[in-house]
């Protein structure tokens, strides 16, 4: 963060101002996701990438859809903006970019990156997925350009291998030696549903402002 940056000044302010880097080569990683919530699952692989890889920060990016999950599962992009905020306020490595929701329609990761590069061109980032991820990631869209911008890098997600990226990919990955955590946004929202405690699942700032916007409740 800018030694420059005011005290007082707003958290949209300092990732503003964050997202704005000045022309020195600097390492960041960009970690999408739905953040439907924000878990601390999510903390702690942020933080071990970071760590692991000596980058200055990681850039959290709420999706406003993602290719493969239905409306239907989302709670509104603003909430998961906020939540996302919410989560990350407290570390200065941490910062939110809201491309993709001011973007609208299906997230597609390969706009994202190019459009980054595009603005940032002397920043060198890495794309943080689950093995989840790199197991269908053939699948996405226009695969080949997102590995050839960014070298990935992946933490392993609970659950079986169902199946293997192919080998031309091989040669962009990075594996995280994360903990894998049996934490997801759906068990989250399934507590919640059901009227348990979510507390220690999110961070504190999260769980206040799902208690206080009322979501995920089996009304919904």
């Amino acid at each position: 963060m800018p030694d420059s940056a005011s005290s007082d000044a707003t958290p949209r302010d300092r990732e503003d101002d964050a997202l704005r880097r000045p022309a020195s080569p600097i390492d960041v990683g960009l970690f999408g996701g739905s953040f439907n919530p924000p878990h601390v699952a999510h903390q702690v692989i942020a933080n071990v990438v970071r760590d692991q890889f000596a980058m200055d920060e990681v850039w959290w990016i709420p999706n406003a859809q993602p290719p493969h999950k239905p409306d239907s599962e989302l709670a509104a992009a603003h909430h998961r903006l906020a939540m996302t905020r919410a989560a990350t306020d407290d570390d200065p490595a941490f910062q939110v970019s809201d491309i993709e929701i001011r973007r609208d329609g299906v997230s597609y990761t390969v706009d994202t990156v190019r459009a980054l590069q595009e603005e940032h061109p002397s920043i060198r980032f890495a794309l943080i997925i689950g093995s989840d991820s790199l197991d269908s990631f053939a699948s996405w869209h226009r695969p080949d350009e997102i590995a050839s911008r960014v070298p990935m890098i992946v933490y392993k997600r609970p659950g079986p291998i169902e199946s293997v990226a192919p080998p031309r990919f091989a040669n962009h990955v990075r594996f995280v030696a994360a903990p894998v955590m049996e934490i997801s946004g759906t068990e989250v929202r399934k507590r919640r549903e059901a009227g348990r405690s979510i507390r220690y699942f999110v961070p504190e700032p999260v769980r206040r402002y799902i208690e206080e916007n009322d979501l995920y409740n089996a009304s919904e």
